[in-house]
């Protein structure tokens, strides 16, 4: 019955929204710390940018088997493929947020012998944040598609496998019930970006 559904929902929803937070915070971190290294450096980016373009190329869902078989099936693969979808994102927009930073400023913190942990967290981070927090509104329903996708390939839970699960017995009112859902979390996570974004960058 109803009960049992928002049973159903509840548990595999919880397992989801873990999936896509943990994916969310590597891809974010990871994103962005390659987003600060390309931005300052016109060798990395010639050397790494390229390959990450075809990278981020490559349908996600073709990675998430090679995830299952290098990792097994546990949390793991699921968390990578919601990573890989939120990594590329921050990368180019704090990239470019970097690249955007006023060169008198750079320069005057050059002259300055500012050390390179200073001049990131004084100057690059700072500036990048507007592009960083643009680019994670994004990443927070992208992360959500990736832990699904990843639930689609090798889970044993999760809101994927639930609608799995539905289209295999042809409920309709499950699978629409599923979708609602995850619409909801990806309208609630992307809200709390937007919020955030106000906060820290409100000028």
């Amino acid at each position: 019955g109803s009960a049992f559904l928002l049973d159903q929902m509840w548990t595999n929803g919880l397992v989801t929204l873990q999936e896509t937070l943990l994916g969310l915070l590597l891809g974010s971190v990871v994103g962005i710390v390659g987003g600060l290294v390309l931005g300052e450096s016109a060798i990395a980016r010639a050397t790494f940018y390229p390959y990450l373009v075809a990278l981020q190329s490559l349908p996600k869902i073709a990675l998430a088997p090679l995830f299952v078989i290098w990792f097994g099936f546990g949390t793991t693969p699921k968390v990578l493929v919601a990573a890989t979808l939120t990594f590329f994102p921050l990368l180019v927009n704090t990239m470019s947020g970097v690249l955007s930073v006023d060169r008198a400023r750079a320069q005057l913190f050059r002259s300055l012998s500012a050390s390179r942990r200073q001049t990131w967290t004084k100057l690059l981070l700072p500036s990048a944040l507007p592009s960083v927090l643009a680019g994670f509104e994004v990443a927070t329903v992208l992360a959500l598609l990736g832990a699904v996708l990843g639930e689609f390939v090798s889970a044993q839970e999760g809101l994927g496998v639930l609608l799995l699960q539905q289209q295999t017995n042809y409920d309709t009112a499950g699978v629409f019930a599923t979708l609602m859902v995850l619409a909801a979390i990806g309208v609630v996570l992307n809200q709390i970006a937007v919020q955030l974004r106000k906060r820290l960058v409100f000028w």
